[in-house]
């Protein structure tokens, strides 16, 4: 049976089940990100570990992805038919508006972890670039100090007595 052949009612329930998979996976997104949150955190963290959090991560959030062009499909072949019937199936509207409501809700949860995170990683990035260029100059002053120390040491000596 094709999708447009199903009864609205079964679309509806198709669509509130897809919101409630979008929350957990959002959910999931969330745990990641204050996960990255506490790997930022912590003196010494390696790449390794936020690369592995940002794989995981990457996949929820195609996951995320997939499920939100079928709901998006969906929802457009049968909108038309629910405005016009809106009232005979009002419960599951309601049902579906609130799941969006707090779809809506960690998604912003989410944008400001990741805010966080992104301001976390270019400070880490910009002091280590301090530290480096720090260490650059101090290893310049050292190889200018050895340069100009090795020519002193081929001066012949400039205060011989010159009488015998």
């Amino acid at each position: 049976m094709d999708k447009s052949q199903m009864p609205l009612e079964a679309i509806l329930q198709i669509l509130q089940d897809s919101l409630v998979k979008k929350t957990e996976l959002l959910i999931a997104i969330e745990e990641k990100s204050k996960e990255q949150e506490a790997i930022l955190k912590k003196e010494g963290f390696t790449f390794k570990e936020i690369d592995e959090n940002m794989d995981a991560k990457s996949k929820l959030i195609e996951q995320l992805t997939l499920l939100d062009n079928g709901f998006e499909t969906l929802y457009e072949k049968i909108r038309g038919e629910l405005i016009d019937k809106k009232d005979l199936y009002r419960v599951q509207i309601e049902e579906i508006q609130n799941l969006i409501v707090e779809v809506t809700a960690r998604g912003a949860s989410i944008e400001a972890i990741e805010a966080r995170n992104k301001a976390a990683i270019e400070t880490y990035f910009s002091k280590t670039k301090k530290e480096l260029q720090s260490k650059k100059s101090a290893s310049s002053v050292a190889h200018r100090y050895y340069q100009t120390a090795k020519k002193l040491n081929n001066l012949p000596p400039q205060f011989l007595d010159q009488k015998k």
